[in-house]
């Protein structure tokens, strides 16, 4: 299997998320390849949800979060390990 490079203005992460997120996600990754005329990723389609997602403010984001007895499953993972603080450089973060 050949590796490609990463293009610079992406990282590479490993994440968690809800199926039904992942279903809807699915979802606009097909509608997007089929709006552009190509096959798609999921990152594209997840780009888009960030970006619309992230045009909001913080503060009105955070009202939608749900609390740790509503969605237990993200205490499930285990500890969150986030470098001490350190910003992670895109070839760190695609090891």
């Amino acid at each position: 299997m050949k590796h490609h490079q990463l293009p610079a203005p992406l990282v590479r992460f490993h994440i968690h998320m809800r199926r039904d997120h992942a279903t809807e996600l699915v979802k606009l990754a097909n509608a997007l390849a089929q709006l552009k005329g190509r096959d798609t990723r999921l990152g594209e389609a997840l780009e888009l949800a960030l970006v619309a997602g992230l045009s909001t403010p913080f503060g009105d984001l955070l009202v939608l979060a749900q609390d740790d007895r509503s969605a237990p499953h993200w205490l499930q993972l285990g500890p969150v390990n986030r470098m001490g603080g350190k910003a992670l450089t895109p070839a760190e973060m695609s090891r």
